[in-house]
């Protein structure tokens, strides 16, 4: 499984490129880097490589507000969110995942139950029937309609999302909502709970800064 990488630095910051996302509620899942294994292990195991596990925080208690440069707050009495095997993918999609080149993504992207070809843009390299590999990738592509075991691998991993995603939506919101109308390019933003019922857009970087175990 995932290991967390030794951080030698106290203060994390990580940034995000520019990209849009269309969704009621949005978590931001911050990860350290993964062991390696071989393709074949990977896919048997259920285990590819990642950026890390990835956990999601929340606080029971505000201990600064949020300030007017949206920056987050800091919190106590971490809960974390089990993202169990979905934490083996950097995407993990429903219905389809579309990229306009070119992309720079590290960690597995997966769609399940959709096919494979509804991950498009990437280019493909398709000659192992459990995986696709992109040179927009480090990691694996993997979908509903690759060779076993692959789509049952999968069907766990989309299980496990939805329960993570639920438990998730019942925490309580500690940095307001809908912070910048949805506007996040540009800010830094610390660990926390943000709740958004509207549309979010990142066109510039966006950085989430924290110490090492702190998870957006």
């Amino acid at each position: 499984p995932s290991q967390r990488s030794n951080l030698t630095h106290s203060v994390l910051a990580v940034q995000v490129q520019a990209m849009a996302l269309h969704r009621l509620s949005v978590l931001f899942l911050f990860a350290t880097a993964a062991a390696a294994e071989t393709p074949e292990e990977c896919v048997a195991e259920g285990l590819c490589p990642t950026p890390g596990i990835a956990l999601l925080q929340t606080a029971s208690k505000n201990i600064a507000r949020h300030g007017a440069a949206s920056q987050g707050v800091e919190s106590e009495a971490v809960v974390q969110v089990d993202l169990r095997t979905a934490a083996n993918y950097v995407i993990l999609a429903k219905t389809g995942i579309s990229t306009v080149p070119s992309s720079s993504i590290t960690g597995n992207i997966s769609v399940s139950p959709a096919a494979g070809t509804y991950m498009t843009g990437f280019n493909f390299d398709k000659s192992s029937p459990e995986f696709w590999t992109s040179s927009q990738i480090t990691g694996f592509a993997l979908s509903a309609t690759h060779s076993s075991p692959v789509p049952a691998i999968l069907l766990t991993a989309v299980s496990d999302m939805e329960t993570a995603y639920a438990d998730a939506s019942q925490r309580t919101n500690t940095e307001g909502y809908n912070i910048g109308a949805g506007n996040l390019g540009g800010l830094t933003l610390t660990t926390g709970v943000y709740t958004f019922n509207t549309d979010i857009n990142i066109g510039v970087d966006i950085t989430f800064s924290g110490g090492a175990d702190d998870v957006f």
